[in-house]
Order: structure tokens, then C-alpha cells, then sequence
């Protein structure tokens, strides 16, 4: 870079290293580790980093165009992904490896896609895509790579701007070349700065959740890191004064914006300008060492020191913490648990850095071919094998991991049913010691139910309202029994048709996740409530024989009082209004009582208590109310047998024992929602206690 923004354009004076930028670094991911491992809260220290990329990068680069050099793109990228790809992959690798023996394998098939996606540089993107399904597995649940959202949005720019600075070299030399090369830079930069800060507000402000992880959204923290680069120079010749008080005040900022700001619900739009506008007043504080500036604090040796370990640092914290919790069953880490990990991480990227990335490029730097070959082309060579060897090595890991899950996935389909009968096991059978429990837990995905084809014809609600609507059986005129409520309904769905279905009805489910049909507390939520409405004016003008709706409501822990969940059970409030439509239309309503809920993931506790299925086991008498509140309802309501009583209770929890598996078959595909597998096994079970019900035939 030249010194003033205003020197001749070939001027070759170089800044010099400033090690008190390592010191940043270093100050940057400590915040990370200590938010992420003990306040369990994101610092804006990523922000920091990002930017701080940037600002190395366009420094560097900006520095050898002013010389007159060609802007290095091949070469650059190579450079830059021949030093990221090992320790990443090392890192990859070892997760893949701990997945694989300590987590779950409900979990296996989004950390295989995970891993292809942060050895790809992709896991924003998969990131944005998959955290807002409803219906997705475990998105509450912390991935151990997870973190690699910020590398790939870094991997993604370090592509983007050697790009950016060789459009910008090239219209200066073509049309600029009188002025200095950072003002023409400093418009692309600016223009990229600009846009992006504005776009980050706008899809911050309307869907915050992928603005996180939106590269879009992300580039004018690297723009503004640029733009830094480009200024630093000009902003050196300021008063040294006025740039260390800002410096301090950029310190101060840095460490309270965690604890102060909601960087996790707020960024990256306009407050990610706080953290990161506080490291450009560090930056642009005085470099001399003295405790005065804030370099003489970044300079420390220390900070140094882990500066240089900062990359594997944020590699490591992350998927140590996870794994910590995973094994530890705790929530969170304790000091003294947190203080273990910290050092931890450090001694493994002082492991990664040492024994895997300093010889990976003394490697590059001496690799020796014949005389006669280019050594720029010796350099390039080598810097290939590198990135091909990284990401062969972790692909082929989690290539294996992935032939894994295929093995069972194989041996799952050749089972028969007697090694899996479910609800029809009889009471002597005894499962095959090798027979693997269904549906596996890499396939909950398709375990939801929605039975039959989407509604058409007459049974269209041709309503915006409700969005899931399905039909089957052989209709003419109006349906025999229409389905109505939530998931809760919706996990019985099998069944029901196929009772419809064997015994020649018709049949409609109309539901909306997260929406209790009748309940007033559900309707807090707008979709909820417009679907209600919408639900009630079409099944009344349907007028079919049968309303299935779920009458009662479970909980899955004790509430602030201590009530046990079986105490909280209660009818649906609003009920009685709810189904007055209904029965005024001539409908038959079908009030079924709520399954119990869990606070563990049915699944999951199976797959890791393979010998001890009964820990999984809960309890009727703790988590139902001793009496059915569907029974108190209809004695309070002269109904007669237009409102009756559907209760599964006895299926689920023979003998006030909920079982978690039944004849080898895991009743759920969570913590509350029936498996299809095993709403399947027991259609007779529940054709049987239908007809008994409503006197269906």
C-alpha cells in the first residue's frame, strides 16, 4: 500500500507487520469461546474476524497491485485454500469419527450432509435452508459443525475478492492510472459495502434467521474491512491522540457488545456495525507498542502467540463443546468444565497448527522437481495436491460413514415382520437378538404421516388459510370422516384412513402443525388462528359423518408450580364452542385424548440404551391425568352419542407403562409424535376401538 491515499501511484512503500493484529485475533476468538462455552450466546466476535480477513487480504493485495504486480487469482486462491483445507479437514475428520461413536444416529444423516457442506464451504447455505423446517430433525439440537457457517462465508470472499481487486486493477490501469490505486478499489468496495449493508438490514428486519448465515448479508463486514485496508494509511496521518482514545473506547465496546447486544436475534444487520466499527478504531489506533495504545495489550506475547492458533482455535471450541455436553448430559459447562475445554481447544490447534499446517507448507515451500521446471508451477503443483489430499482424506471419512447407514438401511429391509411385528406382537414373542429396531433412526424423516393424495375436486378448500389438506377412500357425496387438528392428529392419520378405506369410507385430514383445533391459546399465533377460522367454516360446510379432532391437551414437564404433567391435562379450552359447527351441521365428533409427551427424544434414548429399552419407558400415572378429561367433559355435556370418547391410552401404555418400543418397533419418531411404522402395526388395535366408539361398520 502507499502511505497516503494522495501519493504518486507507484510509490512501494509496505506497511509493516503489525502484531498486534494477531493480538486481535486472538482477542476476537477468546470472546467467541468464552460467549459460546459459558453464556451460551454469540459475542460478535465473528463479525471482528470476518472483517479482519478482509482487511489482510485487500491489504496485501492492494499493496502488490500498487507495485505494479498482476492481482494473484489462481495463485491467491490456492494459496489461501492450500493453508485452510488441512486443518479444516483434521478437524472434520475427527468430528465425523466422535459423531459416529458418541451421538445418536437420529442425528447421523444431517452431520453427513453437514460435513460435505463445511468441507464445500457451503454450510451457510445449508444452514439458511434447513433451520426453519418445521418438520426438520433436530434443529434445536447443536451440530458439532455447526461454526463452519463463518468459514464458508469466508471461503466464499476469498474467492469473490481477488475477483473484485482485479476488476478494480484493471479499469485503473485502463482509465485511472493518473490516481491511486485505492480510490478506484475504495468506489468497488464501496459500492459492495453500501448494497450489502442495506440488503442485510432489510432480510435482517423480515428473516433474521437466514440473514445470519446469508453471504449477502455478510459482505459489507469484509467490505468494510477493505475499505480499512485502503484507508489505514490516511487515517495513520490523524492525531495519535484522537486515534487512541477511539482505540480504547473500540476495546471496551468489543467486550461489552456480547453481553449488551442481541447479536444472535440482531445480526448482521445495522448493530453488526458496532463490533466491527469498534476493531476499525483498534486498527486504526497507534501501532506503537505502549501501554497507552491498545496495541500494547494486543501485543502481548500471550495474545501473539494465540493469534497465531486462532484459526484452529475456533476449529476446535465448537465441536469440544458439544461433544462435552453430549456425554456430560449437561446443559451447559461449568467454569471450571469451561476453563478445561478453552484449554483444550488450545492445546489441539497448537497440535493441528504444529504437526499438521507448518508442515503441510514447509512441505509446499521445499517440494523439488527437475531444474528445468517453472517454480511458480512447482509452487501451484503442490499447493493442488494439498487441497485434493484435505478433501479426499475427510471425504473419504465421511464417505465411509455414509456406507454405514446404507449396511443398516439394507439389513433394516430384509428383516420380516415377525422380527418387527409391533402392536401385533403377541405376549410370548421374543424378538431376534440381531433384528434391529424400526423405523431406524436415520429414517425419521419419513415417518410423518400423510396418507392418501392433496384435496381436489369438491374437497378443495380453495382457502390460502389451510395449506394441508389430504383425502382417500371412495367418495360419494360428503366424506365419512374428516380428521381435524394439529400434528397430534395428524400422527394418527394411517390408521384412521385405513379403517375408512377397509371398510369402504371416505375420508379427509385437514391440519396445521403447532395448532390445536379449539384452542384459544394456540390462536396467540395469526396462521393459527386464521387456520381455525378457515377449518371450521370448511368441515361444517362439508358436513360429514365424523369429525376426528384431539379434545384433550398433554404437556411433556412440570410447570412453575411443580404440577406433575399428568396434572396440567386438560380439555381443550373453547371445546364446546369449537365443535358446535359441527354438530349443528350433523356431524358425529370423535373427541380422541392427547398422547403423552416426553422430554427426551423417544429415538434417541433408544439408539443409546439398546440393551435397556425399559429407561425409555415412561409413565401413564406421571404423564396422563388419572382420569380422562374427555370423559369429565362429555358428563358435563348432554351430548349423547353425537360427542364421543376415542382414547389409544391402552395401546401406548399397557399396564400404566408408556413403552418406548413395542415388538421391536419405537412407538415415536420424537418426543411426542407417533412413528408411521408403528401407527401401521396397530391399525386393528385402532380400527377395533373406532368402531366400538361411533358404531361405525
Amino acid at each position: 500500500m502507499t502511505h497516503t491515499l494522495n501519493q504518486p501511484r507507484n510509490s512501494t512503500k509496505s506497511a509493516s507487520f503489525r502484531i498486534d493484529l494477531q493480538g486481535l485475533r486472538a482477542f476476537a476468538v477468546l470472546l467467541v469461546m468464552c460467549y459460546h462455552i459459558w453464556f451460551s450466546k454469540v459475542s460478535g466476535g465473528v463479525d471482528i474476524f470476518l472483517m479482519l480477513s478482509a482487511f489482510f487480504l485487500t491489504s496485501s493485495t492492494a499493496r502488490g497491485i500498487s507495485r505494479g504486480e498482476r492481482p494473484p487469482l489462481i495463485t491467491g486462491w490456492l494459496h489461501r485454500f492450500s493453508r485452510l483445507i488441512p486443518q479444516a479437514a483434521v478437524v472434520i475428520v475427527s468430528v465425523v469419527v466422535a459423531a459416529w461413536i458418541i451421538l445418536p444416529s437420529t442425528r447421523w444423516l444431517e452431520l453427513i450432509d453437514q460435513s460435505k457442506a463445511s468441507l464445500f464451504y457451503q454450510q451457510n447455505w445449508y444452514l439458511a435452508n434447513h433451520q426453519v423446517d418445521y418438520y426438520a430433525f433436530n434443529t434445536s439440537s447443536a451440530s458439532p459443525l455447526q461454526h463452519f457457517w463463518s468459514l464458508s462465508v469466508q471461503g466464499q470472499i476469498f474467492i469473490l475478492w481477488p475477483v473484485v481487486l482485479a476488476v478494480s486493477a484493471l479499469v485503473w490501469k485502463l482509465f485511472f492510472s493518473r490516481f491511486n490505486f485505492a480510490w478506484v478499489a475504495g468506489a468497488f468496495f464501496s459500492a459492495i459495502f453500501i448494497g450489502s449493508l442495506a440488503f442485510s438490514i432489510i432480510i435482517t428486519a423480515n428473516n433474521q434467521q437466514v440473514a445470519y448465515f446469508h453471504t449477502g448479508a455478510r459482505l459489507w463486514e469484509f467490505a468494510l474491512g477493505s475499505l480499512l485496508a485502503l484507508a489505514l494509511p490516511w487515517l495513520s496521518t490523524l492525531p495519535e491522540r484522537i486515534r487512541r482514545i477511539a482505540g480504547w473506547a473500540g476495546m471496551i465496546t468489543i467486550v461489552a457488545s456480547g453481553a449488551v447486544l442481541d447479536v444472535q436475534g440482531q445480526f448482521p444487520g445495522f448493530m453488526a456495525l458496532i463490533p466491527t466499527m469498534a476493531a476499525a478504531l483498534i486498527i486504526a489506533a497507534p501501532a506503537t507498542r505502549a501501554w497507552a495504545n491498545p496495541s500494547g495489550v494486543l501485543s502481548l506475547k500471550p495474545l501473539v502467540k494465540l493469534g497465531d492458533l486462532s484459526y484452529g482455535m475456533y476449529l476446535w471450541h465448537w465441536p469440544m463443546l458439544v461433544f462435552y455436553l453430549e456425554v456430560s448430559g449437561n446443559q451447559e459447562a461449568s467454569f471450571p468444565a469451561g476453563t478445561l475445554l478453552i484449554a483444550a481447544s488450545i492445546a489441539a490447534s497448537w497440535c493441528t497448527t504444529r504437526f499438521v499446517e507448518k508442515p503441510v507448507i514447509a512441505w509446499q515451500n521445499n517440494l523439488a522437481f527437475p531444474h528445468w521446471m517453472p517454480s511458480t508451477g512447482l509452487k501451484a503443483i503442490s499447493q493442488i495436491a494439498v487441497v485434493a489430499i484435505g478433501l479426499g482424506i475427510a471425504s473419504l471419512s465421511v464417505t465411509a460413514w455414509e456406507n454405514n447407514v446404507e449396511h443398516r438401511r439394507a439389513l433394516a429391509a430384509s428383516q420380516t415382520a415377525t422380527d418387527n411385528p409391533g402392536a401385533t406382537a403377541p405376549e410370548d414373542w421374543d424378538p431376534a437378538p440381531a433384528a434391529l429396531t424400526l423405523p431406524l433412526a436415520t429414517e425419521l424423516a419419513d415417518e410423518w404421516q400423510t396418507p392418501g393424495n392433496p384435496c381436489a375436486g369438491s374437497n378443495n378448500p380453495d382457502d390460502e388459510r389451510i395449506m394441508f389438506c389430504e383425502q382417500g377412500g371412495n367418495f360419494d357425496g360428503s366424506p365419512d370422516l374428516v380428521m381435524l387438528g394439529d400434528s397430534h392428529m395428524q400422527h394418527w392419520s394411517a390408521a384412521a384412513a385405513a379403517a375408512m378405506e377397509e371398510s369402504g369410507g371416505s375420508w379427509i385430514l385437514v391440519f396445521h402443525p403447532g395448532c390445536r383445533y379449539g384452542s384459544d391459546a394456540d390462536r396467540d399465533e395469526a396462521e393459527c388462528a386464521n387456520f381455525q377460522d378457515a377449518a371450521e367454516e370448511y368441515v361444517a360446510e362439508l358436513a360429514p359423518k365424523m369429525v376426528l379432532t384431539t379434545a384433550s391437551k398433554t404437556v411433556a414437564a412440570p410447570d412453575e408450580y411443580l404440577r406433575s404433567p399428568g396434572e396440567q391435562e386438560t380439555i381443550v379450552d373453547h371445546y364446546a364452542e369449537a365443535i358446535q359447527p359441527f354438530l349443528d351441521a350433523g356431524s358425529q365428533v370423535i373427541a380422541m385424548r392427547d398422547t403423552p409427551r416426553y422430554t427426551y427424544s423417544i429415538p434417541e434414548c433408544v439408539d443409546s440404551n439398546p440393551s435397556h429399552l425399559e429407561a425409555c419407558d415412561g409413565s401413564a400415572h406421571e404423564a396422563l391425568a388419572q382420569i380422562n378429561p374427555v370423559q369429565e367433559f362429555l358428563a358435563q355435556h348432554d351430548y349423547g352419542q353425537q360427542v364421543v370418547s376415542l382414547d389409544m391410552t391402552g395401546l401406548l401404555c399397557p399396564e400404566g407403562v408408556c413403552k418406548a418400543v413395542i415388538g421391536n418397533v419405537s412407538t415415536y419418531l420424537d418426543d411426542s409424535h407417533l412413528s408411521k411404522t408403528f401407527v401401521l402395526s396397530a391399525k386393528r388395535q385402532f380400527a377395533e376401538a373406532f368402531k366400538k366408539a361411533t358404531g361405525w361398520q
